[in-house]
């Protein structure tokens, strides 16, 4: 009987060698120097030819289709796929004005906010295309000015939270308009003279709409996280000294007077005059925000935020909010933690260039949250940069600060990797800080600005410190200044961002 040669124990071998080989390429990369852009890639995603892409809204339906709604009036919708210029891109509706704000409800029905009103849109046949419009919600006006635009997100019960836009002193003012019109109101670089310009609203489950909260400028973004708070941006420009981030509470007046005219309690007064001649009054009676963002160093113009995935599908810094930048080349990080019950933080950049275009003002996840998809439009202001960009977390760690939270007398910072030499000496460290008062004009300057001296530094672990300031107190944004040039001390990688703010509303009692 012939014995034959038995080859499986070899074939095993080399396999697992292979693995080895495979395993150890894979750390070896994982753990070399990381940029930014070793760690994300950033694609241009094409729309079809012909099609004007300015972007005013993007979403995902619960089965991964994605639609994106086109500023001047189509609803485009395709499977989403590997290959950035092959999306199987098809019209699902159109004949919007202006529509800024989107929930896919199902693969067949979305609402969409235009300027006018919320519509739901459905494909009752299934052949692909909407052949049903319903309004959905109503009830603020429309003067016609381009300023009035809106957008929406979820309530988590049926129903949405809507930021209504103010009027620009840029645009005119339409001879007929919809809803109440109010000649009061229609005084300001920003103005309200239709109802419920400069308020988020709330929509519940049947479309039923009621005033939330007032003195908002341009809220071009608002989002509710998954523990339900409700966030917004604004845009800097007259009662907005810099770019804030809100976080919005029924009831509260976050700053501009002219939405007050419509405030059944301010009936008869005179809100911008009043604030005006009292600054007092003003800060007594406004909502501070929760985080500023300097317009020149951070973020000029706030988009949508939106919330990193809790569960590290987009690597890290899982749980902090992303603020994208409608005027630049840049996406904000947000730091956020609650002191004394109230939420305050630090923000410096996620992105800054790296191919990323201007325009981005709404942001989505996709649904397995590995890939952010970036929607944008300019509307003239600033270098055309419009359409739609994906951002792909590839696996790696970015060098950069983790987390950025407040001390009794200083701070306390983490970083993503062990930290240089450089940044274990207290010399290294540089903060100043500055006040901002919102007022009539357009943007403020920083007041107050001074230096302040490290009096303790301690280094906590390999990659955290802690430090201590002269004359630490309250009410100011402190600002951080890292040395040019450092590398993390276990890998080399490059620091990727230099620049740090943080919004002292309070210290810890």
């Amino acid at each position: 009987m012939k014995t034959e040669k038995h080859t499986d124990q070899p074939s095993i071998t080399r396999m697992s060698t292979r693995l080895v080989v495979a395993s150890l390429a894979l750390f070896t990369c994982l753990a070399s120097a990381a940029d930014f852009d070793d760690c994300y890639k950033i694609e241009d995603i094409k729309l079809p030819d012909g099609v004007p892409p300015e972007v005013g809204g993007i979403d995902f339906a619960p089965d991964g289709s994605f639609f994106v709604v086109l500023r001047r009036g189509d609803v485009l919708k395709a499977s989403p796929s590997n290959d950035a210029k092959g999306f199987d891109w098809h019209l699902f509706a159109t004949g919007f004005h202006n529509g800024c704000g989107i929930d896919a409800v199902s693969p067949t029905k979305i609402r969409i906010t235009q300027m006018a009103d919320m519509i739901e849109v459905e494909d009752t046949d299934k052949d692909g295309k909407a052949d049903s419009y319903t309004r959905f919600a109503s009830g603020w006006g429309l003067s016609g000015n381009y300023h009035e635009t809106n957008t929406l997100t979820k309530d988590g019960k049926g129903g949405y939270f809507l930021s209504i836009g103010t009027a620009s002193h840029a645009g005119p003012t339409f001879e007929h308009v919809l809803g109440e019109y109010s000649a009061f109101g229609r005084r300001g670089r920003n103005y309200s003279s239709v109802k419920w310009k400069g308020w988020i609203l709330h929509a519940d489950a049947q479309g039923n709409v009621t005033p939330v909260a007032s003195g908002f400028r341009m809220a071009n973004g608002i989002y509710t996280d998954p523990d339900g708070n409700l966030w917004s941006g604004d845009n800097q420009g007259d009662w907005k000294a810099i770019t804030p981030l809100y976080f919005v509470e029924k009831g509260h007046f976050y700053g501009h007077p002219s939405s007050l005219n419509w405030d059944p309690a301010w009936a008869g007064k005179d809100p911008m005059l009043t604030f005006r001649n009292d600054m007092d009054a003003y800060n007594k009676a406004r909502t501070k925000a929760v985080v500023e963002l300097p317009n020149k160093e951070i973020n000029r113009s706030a988009g949508e935020p939106m919330e990193l995935p809790r569960n590290g599908s987009f690597g890290p810094f899982a749980g902090q909010l992303l603020i994208p930048d409608n005027n630049g080349e840049r996406i904000s990080r947000v730091m956020l933690e609650k002191v004394n019950g109230h939420f305050q933080g630090a923000v410096t950049q996620f992105i800054q260039n790296h191919g990323l275009r201007s325009g981005n003002h709404r942001l989505r996840f996709s649904p397995d949250g590995k890939q952010l998809y970036v929607g944008q439009t300019v509307r003239g202001w600033g270098t055309p940069a419009e359409g739609l960009q994906r951002i792909t977390w590839k696996g790696g760690v970015p060098f950069d600060i983790e987390s950025f939270k407040i001390t009794k007398k200083g701070f306390k910072l983490t970083f993503t990797k062990d930290l240089p030499d450089k940044l274990t000496d207290k010399k290294s460290w540089d903060f100043s800080s500055f006040t901002v008062q919102p007022k009539w004009t357009y943007g403020s300057d920083n007041e107050n600005e001074r230096k302040h001296e490290v009096t303790d530094f301690k280094v906590t672990g390999k990659r955290s410190v802690e430090v201590e300031l002269q004359d630490f107190v309250a009410g100011k944004i402190y600002r951080l200044d890292l040395p040019k040039d450092l590398k993390s001390a276990d890998d080399k990688s490059p620091l990727q961002n230099r620049l740090a703010f943080y919004t002292a509303n309070e210290l810890p009692k």
